[in-house]
């Protein structure tokens, strides 16, 4: 059986309908992976598999990503946080250590990436989420729970 493409119009629709997240947002610290990862259900009127993770780098705790994912596959939403990399379709856009967004496009799929219009410096991972949620149409409901702190083994 082959899948459904997604359509931009499709994800549009998505992010339009009433969403929200009872439950909090607990943060799992993967030592060998240098990463603290999170993942969160949101509850949609669609009916649908969606989720948001979170990638939080370690060694650089100013960088990490937020992820709106349908069925586990398609990245309809994206908010990268002095993430660095280039766009490869449209255009040939670079960030190297800037805040960006992605939006799911038919051209691009989940790879457009663009500089968004409002400035956004956020101050915090949490008020990030939260701003990531708003622009997603998801209320929140949950608590941010602190990242973990990273240990660092000493020799004796």
């Amino acid at each position: 059986m082959t899948r459904t493409p997604l359509t931009e119009q499709t994800a549009d629709g998505i992010i339009s309908a009433s969403k929200s997240i009872q439950g909090d947002v607990i943060w799992a610290y993967r030592p060998i992976e240098g990463y603290a990862k999170c993942q969160i259900a949101v509850n949609n009127e669609l009916g649908l598999n969606l989720k948001i993770y979170g990638n939080l780098n370690m060694e650089e705790t100013t960088i990490f990503s937020f992820s709106l994912i349908l069925n586990n596959a398609y990245r309809i939403r994206g908010l990268d946080v002095n993430g660095s990399h280039g766009n490869k379709h449209t255009d040939r856009n670079e960030w190297r250590g800037k805040t960006h967004k992605h939006k799911w496009s038919d051209r691009c799929r989940e790879a457009f990436a663009y500089t968004p219009v409002e400035i956004f410096h956020p101050i915090d991972i949490e008020q990030a989420f939260k701003t990531f949620c708003q622009e997603c149409n998801i209320d929140f409901k949950g608590v941010v729970k602190h990242v973990p702190s990273k240990q660092i083994g000493m020799k004796i």
